[in-house]
């Protein structure tokens, strides 16, 4: 993240700076796209089908019947549930009645290198929405120039939650807290030792998040990379962070610390997992603070759940996902325009000229978002600060989020989920059937090579 986003107690001048300019832009404005409210009325009378993956769907469902009542509108909102990529893509190549999805970056490319996406550069206040979006994170969604789609979240999913209460009881200092990967497996065996059973929950999950992504962001963390995030060609080395990472990883499996059942995890489960008070480490979504600390949500575990320090190596990767208009055949273009003006009020601003989704999903979940503006504003502070452990780790959450990498060298490339489900299956087996690390090394470099060449990369 930029050190702007950091800054955020010097943003006061500059806002006010940009309102008194917004007023001198009053009457232009006034003749732009979606400068009014009758601007992102609908007027072709069909329906528009959005979809997305289950999270919060009672916020999702809300905000689109604001937009229907608001505007008379007719978006059709469901959740899709399973394999969400593939079942995405399916009905893309279907060319299903679909105008609006939730998409990972990775995904999105895809889905653009098939020709399914509409990008947001179409949309009228397209450049205006690139210009207020952190620079990575734009860079991160865009291809060939082109914004692929608007912000729903902007996350670290990986940073190392630690369930302090267990951790202190077992006589260990917050100044012993581990600041790697080296340092916290060490710290798991110490607790071991200390009579803790399970001291350590990994990234393991059966999810197509899950142990794929967990072996990509350890990779990243210890400082390499799995492939060039320009020339796309593996990088992996048995005796660098990848060997590193396979080696720690045969140790904790073999030491039997961690319960098979992991595998079979899907995103709440896991999640469940942790706030169970069972495990002291995990890598986490940094969004999830807010439930881990949540009394009504996580029992004992509430107000003793904090984040491990960026201040050596980062933590995670770059988790974000967008909203993706579809560019589906038949689609009349009157119903197109409904669309593009449905994904402006809802993965921008509304008709007050205000970020009202993003504003609630960072209030209501801790989603971080995009947009500067959302991120730099006082009520993002205390939005976030109340959900932490303790206010002064707010500082932490910022330290961590800014250092997170984004694997672009395996996500902004069409083939990214074929190699994410290939590694997911060949890091299972290499647990369970006890693969040779060097084997798997040179098996996902061999599988990066294979997909350039089918791609012409």
């Amino acid at each position: 993240m930029s050190n702007d986003f950091l800054n955020m107690n010097r943003r006061g001048f500059l806002r006010n700076t940009a309102l008194l300019s917004a007023t001198a832009l009053t009457s232009s404005l006034a003749a732009l796209p979606f400068a009014h409210a009758a601007d992102f009325k609908p007027t072709s009378g069909e329906t528009v089908y959005f979809r997305g993956w289950q999270f919060r769907t009672d916020v999702v469902q809300g905000n689109v019947d604001t937009y229907n009542k608001t505007f008379d509108g007719k978006v059709d909102y469901a959740t899709v549930t399973g394999d969400y990529p593939a079942i995405m893509e399916k009905a893309l190549i279907a060319n299903e009645a679909l105008d609006v999805l939730y998409a990972n970056p990775s995904s999105a490319v895809r889905y653009s290198g098939g020709g399914w996406v509409l990008p947001a550069s179409e949309l009228p206040n397209a450049q205006e929405i690139a210009d207020g979006m952190y620079p990575n994170i734009r860079d991160a969604w865009s291809i060939d120039g082109k914004l692929l789609g608007l912000s729903y979240f902007v996350s670290t999913r990986g940073c190392l939650h630690v369930f302090t209460k267990p951790y202190l009881e077992a006589g260990f200092t917050e100044d012993q807290l581990p600041a790697n990967w080296d340092a916290l497996y060490e710290m798991v065996y110490a607790l071991h030792e200390k009579g803790v059973a399970t001291p350590y929950l990994p990234h393991w999950f059966g999810e197509y998040f899950g142990i794929s992504w967990g072996f990509v962001f350890e990779v990243m963390n210890r400082g390499g990379q799995v492939a060039d995030p320009q020339t796309h060609k593996p990088l992996l080395t048995v005796d660098g962070p990848a060997g590193k990472t396979l080696e720690a990883w045969k140790k904790l499996w073999k030491s039997g610390l961690v319960p098979e059942e992991v595998f079979s995890y899907n995103e709440a489960g896991y999640i469940d997992a942790f706030r169970s008070g069972r495990y002291i480490f995990s890598p986490q979504q940094i969004y999830d603070l807010k439930t881990f600390n949540d009394k009504a949500q996580s029992g004992d575990v509430a107000g003793h759940v904090s984040l491990l320090s960026a201040k050596e190596q980062s933590w995670g990767l770059i988790d974000s996902a967008l909203y993706l208009m579809t560019s589906r055949k038949g689609r009349s273009e009157a119903l197109t325009e409904d669309v593009k003006k449905f994904v402006s009020w809802y993965g921008y601003k509304d008709e007050k000229g205000e970020f009202a989704v993003a504003n609630r999903w960072l209030k209501e979940n801790m989603l971080f978002s995009a947009y500067k503006s959302v991120m730099e504003s006082d009520e993002a502070r205390t939005a976030v600060s109340t959900s932490l452990m303790r206010p002064e780790d707010y500082d932490r959450v910022l330290e961590v989020y800014s250092k997170t990498p984004y694997p672009k060298g395996i996500w902004n490339v069409v083939w990214s989920e074929e190699f994410n489900f290939w590694l997911r299956d060949k890091l299972f087996a290499f647990l369970q059937q006890d693969l040779d690390v060097e084997g798997v090394v040179n098996e996902a470099n061999a599988k990066i090579e294979e997909l350039n060449a089918r791609y012409k990369i």
